[in-house]
């Protein structure tokens, strides 16, 4: 709650109080509207606005918590310069630097704040340097900034996630329609002349449109990683290399199938089925590799709970945390049960507390986990009280757990309206592709026997299977893409989905265009081959 919600009488409905963080929220998103040069710098440095953006909450709940252990506003910033923020923490490293060099700690994060990209962060770390310099009390300042930027972030969340709705509906008509202007521009070739012409002029443009949709995918999707960046086991570090990999090699591969079979030095049937089987490494290793996620994503389930019984044992019982972990891990927390009891193991025998977390962290392997024990570990070691930084962190934990499950339903609309469609514009290209190369042959053999056509030229299918082809291609990886955007770039996704995407396209055309080139042959062109010229 913020610190006017906080001043007003308590007799005041909690409507009221609602009301009044919604107002100081929008307050300050009108004082950070962004100008046209902020947004174009915000195009350039898109990847890292975006890590920033979904990393604050946690980097403001980690500071928050610290704070709670009534530490000086230097101390709290030597602390975040500690922390695993990537880009946030080298700036707090950078603060830090600056104020060994003899600058005071205000005149340091007003220097440093000029190189952070994400606006918010900018005007955040200037209101810390007001605090530093006034003396205002750290926790009330944090309390503050933690609330309105939930206020924010959630709301933008809710936004994101209509916007993704939105483009979803908007690109599941663009994803049939353009590859169906592409057959009808060949069919319309093949009656009124044009041919080639109008086919390649289409097909790039529906692929940059496939490009332009990728790319707002990628600016309005959130970021949820699943596997933690810096504490994981060997295990699982080994097989993310192996899915870089794979992955890597899927691209290499896959492309330079493609460029041999559309220049020719390779038969067509023989290089649509190299083509079809380069996905193979991909599906396999994003398969097992999905199935090791689902062991995280039922940890992360069982977290809140942990940690609440673990802070109230803290706080009412009055007991260490060796003590606290032999109490809680008689309980039952499903998946997450081995762990804690690993954990107590180790704090039993003696094992520093900061290599016990570490343990358990690097077990785990969850993102979630990693952030908020770091919060709660460093705010245990210097001295906050459990009763109030327990909420906060389970508070936290909760609600990441909710946007992802609401990001799981955007992501399930967008799967279900994907992943059969790419197979069917295959399949019906393929369709479409025999056709063309069935009449073509027909309008020669036509031509020959002196016998008059509806078609005003023979379009040539060799000359047009590139375009085609480029269109399957865009087909499996700008869908991939998207997807694995849309899910909130989780690991292994993308390798999945390539894969699956590769294999999938390619088998339908490859089928669809082989069963219909032989009926249409054996029902067509058997009977035009006896005519007498």
């Amino acid at each position: 709650m913020t610190v006017i919600a906080e001043e007003m009488p308590s007799w005041m409905p909690k409507e009221s109080k609602k009301d009044m963080e919604r107002l100081e929220a929008k307050k300050i998103k009108e004082r950070t509207r962004l100008s046209l040069r902020d947004r174009l710098i915000l195009l350039r440095y898109a990847r890292t606005n975006k890590y920033q953006w979904h990393t604050t909450p946690f980097f403001l709940m980690h500071m928050l918590a610290c704070a709670y252990a009534d530490i000086s506003s230097l101390e709290l910033v030597k602390t975040a310069a500690n922390t695993s923020f990537r880009s946030i923490t080298s700036l707090m490293k950078k603060i830090s630097l600056l104020v060994e060099m003899g600058i005071d700690l205000p005149r340091s994060i007003e220097i440093t704040r000029k190189e952070a990209r994400l606006p918010y962060l900018r005007d955040f770390l200037q209101r810390l340097a007001q605090v530093a310099r006034i003396g205002e009390d750290i926790i009330v300042f944090l309390n503050k900034e933690y609330s309105t930027f939930m206020i924010m972030y959630s709301s933008e969340c809710e936004r994101s996630n209509t916007r993704l709705r939105r483009f979803t509906e908007a690109y599941s008509a663009i994803l049939s329609s353009a590859a169906l202007i592409v057959l009808i521009m060949i069919f319309s070739g093949m009656f009124w002349g044009g041919g080639i012409s109008l086919v390649s002029g289409t097909v790039p443009a529906v692929i940059m449109i496939y490009a332009i949709f990728a790319l707002i995918f990628y600016l309005s999707s959130p970021m949820l990683k699943l596997v933690s960046r810096e504490e994981k086991t060997d295990a699982l570090s080994q097989y993310l290399k192996l899915e870089k990999t794979a992955l890597r090699g899927t691209i290499i591969l896959y492309l330079t199938t493609l460029s041999l079979l559309i220049s020719g030095y390779i038969p067509r049937n023989f290089g649509i089925m190299l083509c079809m089987f380069s996905g193979l490494p991909a599906l396999m290793v994003g398969y097992f590799g999905r199935r090791k996620l689902k062991m995280i994503e039922n940890l992360d389930e069982r977290f809140p709970e942990f940690i609440t019984i673990l802070s109230t044992s803290l706080a009412t019982m009055g007991a260490s945390i060796i003590q606290a972990f032999r109490d809680i891990s008689r309980l039952d927390f499903g998946k997450l049960s081995p762990y804690i009891k690993r954990m107590s193991a180790r704090l039993e025998l003696g094992i520093d507390k900061t290599l016990s977390w570490t343990s358990f962290k690097k077990e785990t392997s969850s993102e979630l986990i990693r952030l908020h024990i770091d919060a709660f570990a460093r705010a245990n070691s210097y001295g906050a009280p459990a009763k109030i930084v327990g909420p906060i962190i389970t508070n936290s934990a909760i609600f990441l757990l909710t946007l992802r499950k609401r990001v799981e339903e955007t992501a399930a609309l967008m799967k279900g309206i994907v992943i059969p469609m790419v197979p069917i514009l295959c399949a019906i290209m393929g369709l479409v592709m025999a056709i063309v190369e069935t009449f073509s042959d027909m309008f020669v053999r036509f031509q020959s026997a002196g016998i008059s056509t509806l078609f005003a030229d023979a379009i040539s299918v060799p000359a047009i299977s590139p375009y085609i082809y480029a269109v399957i291609c865009a087909l499996s990886i700008v869908n991939a893409f998207i997807i694995h955007e849309v899910t909130g770039e989780q690991e292994f996704c993308l390798c999945f989905y390539l894969g699956y995407f590769i294999i999938t396209g390619w088998l339908s055309y490859f089928l669809c265009l082989t069963v219909v080139t032989n009926y249409l042959s054996y029902i067509g062109l058997s009977r035009v081959s006896p005519l007498p010229f």
